[in-house]
């Protein structure tokens, strides 16, 4: 059997449209991969993870992200894959364990996907507002902060309200200049080398640790990959739904495969590995900045902090848009009250996209840019079990297509790959960043699963009331024969 056939790709695009009322038909791959790729924001990551990644791995920063790139992440791809053509909707993870796994379970991991995306936008928003501080010093302050990310937010609600087609425009506009900039530099450093006796091979050749030093490496670059998973929550919008939805994950992934590798490599041909594994992110570009300073003239240097305030913007527009319709999904199923999935004449949700905004403006109120490490704890605990979900919905899936050896073997790679991202989420809560977080991830990640079993609580009285009623209206309404 060919992987295609096994994954079941949709080569013929034999399904056309799905039920929805969302605005049907409106975007191809290329929108699609463009827009989600904003979720996982290059340019951001790479300013403030990519030193981290050098300080850990040094020249063998590239070495990781080829190994996250290819376990676990496109294992991970593969079976979203397979099960976008088993059970398509805008809600991936809360579709797939709603068939797969149990309806209630759905609530819960699907409630906990929506606090992923709700959690990434006031965060995008907040690094957005300190590099737009850091470009014009005049709007310096902790409430001057918080009044620029209220304006963002606002303003991306308003668009929105708009058509998914402006949604994706404008966050490919965004997108394409980081690209261009930090793929570019990587591709300058490559060309035009400013550091001496460094080869390619050994940036692909274990550093003096050896293997048993990949480890922490590989896992940073699971989360610098993570996130392509955001084409899934446009599918009931495009044109060809499941074929365009599968290119899109396959293509997102290995798109920001690319570019991290690029720069990964380029970057250390311009500035050598110690110093740019030394830089501190605090809103000056990080090792975007350095390098760009080696190779643009002093009155361009501004475009390494331009290109994070657009990543951090269209990062906050493409979560908005993936919690929205997540929980838009959710509520047509009837796991969340119908409020949710109420559209407007542009056929956009947004009721839930004004509930998602104003709990945002809420958070960047009360945890500023300096609480940045709870952002990091719940958006890490919440994408592991997220697509832990989807890993687990693909292993009872082949069990139920194939016997029992053939599925073992077809889940061996997907089991493991969950053995990687539960080593994540535990690494999350006991090795924290700050020692004074410790084991925070794991106390958000179980209020969250708490909140997800009060949305169980809530769909199970409002299916009693539903059926105390009925059985009231049948009781006055029966005939007594005479």
């Amino acid at each position: 059997m060919k992987l295609t056939e096994f994954i079941g790709y949709d080569r013929e695009g034999s399904i056309k449209e799905l039920p929805t009322t969302l605005n049907k038909g409106k975007l191809g791959t290329f929108d699609i991969t463009i827009a989600a790729l904003g979720f996982n924001a290059p340019a951001w990551v790479a300013a403030s993870s990519m030193s981290i990644l050098y300080s850990i791995m040094g020249h063998s920063a590239p070495l990781t992200i080829l190994i996250a790139y290819f376990f676990p992440m496109l294992v991970l791809a593969l079976s979203m894959v397979y099960l976008t053509r088993q059970a398509p909707s805008s809600a991936g993870v809360f579709t797939f364990a709603s068939k797969f796994i149990h309806p209630d379970a759905a609530t819960v991991l699907g409630w906990t996907y929506i606090a992923a995306c709700a959690t990434v936008v006031p965060m995008t928003t907040l690094i957005g507002t300190a590099y737009i501080q850091a470009m014009i010093p005049s709007l310096q302050g902790v409430v001057l902060a918080k009044v620029i990310g209220t304006i963002m937010l606002l303003f991306f609600f308003l668009i929105a309200l708009r058509s998914i087609e402006v949604t994706a425009k404008l966050a490919s506009i965004f997108l394409i200049f980081e690209i261009f900039v930090v793929a570019g530099l990587g591709v300058l450093g490559i060309i035009n080398p400013h550091v001496e006796n460094l080869s390619l091979l050994s940036m692909y050749t274990p550093s003096e640790g050896g293997w048993s030093a990949i480890g922490p490496g590989v896992l940073f670059g699971v989360w610098m990959l993570a996130n392509f998973d955001s084409t899934i929550n446009f599918i009931e919008e495009a044109k060809v739904p499941v074929r365009t939805i599968q290119r899109s994950l396959l293509l997102v992934l290995s798109s920001a495969f690319l570019i991290y590798s690029l720069a990964a490599i380029g970057w250390q041909y311009a500035v050598p590995v110690e110093t740019l594994s030394a830089i501190v992110e605090n809103g000056n570009g990080g090792p975007i900045a350095a390098v760009a300073k080696e190779y643009l003239p002093s009155s361009l240097t501004w475009i390494a902090l331009f290109v994070v305030i657009t990543s951090a913007a269209a990062g906050m527009q493409i979560s908005m848009s993936s919690g929205t319709r997540t929980a838009y999904r959710m509520s047509q199923e009837g796991h969340m009250p119908s409020f949710f999935g109420k559209v407007n004449k542009a056929k956009a949700p947004w009721v839930s996209s004004a509930i998602i905004t104003s709990w945002s403006i809420a958070i960047i109120w009360f945890k500023p840019i300096v609480k940045l490490q709870w952002y990091y704890d719940v958006i890490t605990i919440t994408l592991v079990i997220s697509y832990i979900t989807v890993l687990l919905s693909f292993m009872i899936a082949m069990f139920r297509r194939f016997s029992a050896g053939k599925a073992a073997m077809a889940s061996a790679l997907p089991l493991l790959a969950m053995g990687v991202l539960g080593y994540i989420g535990y690494t999350a809560g006991a090795k924290p960043v700050n020692p004074d977080d410790l084991y925070s991830a794991w106390y958000i990640g179980a209020f969250v699963l708490f909140t997800g079993l009060l949305w169980v609580l809530y769909g199970k009285m409002k299916m009693k009331n539903r059926t105390e009623t009925t059985n009231s209206w049948k009781k006055e309404t029966e005939i007594t024969p005479e």
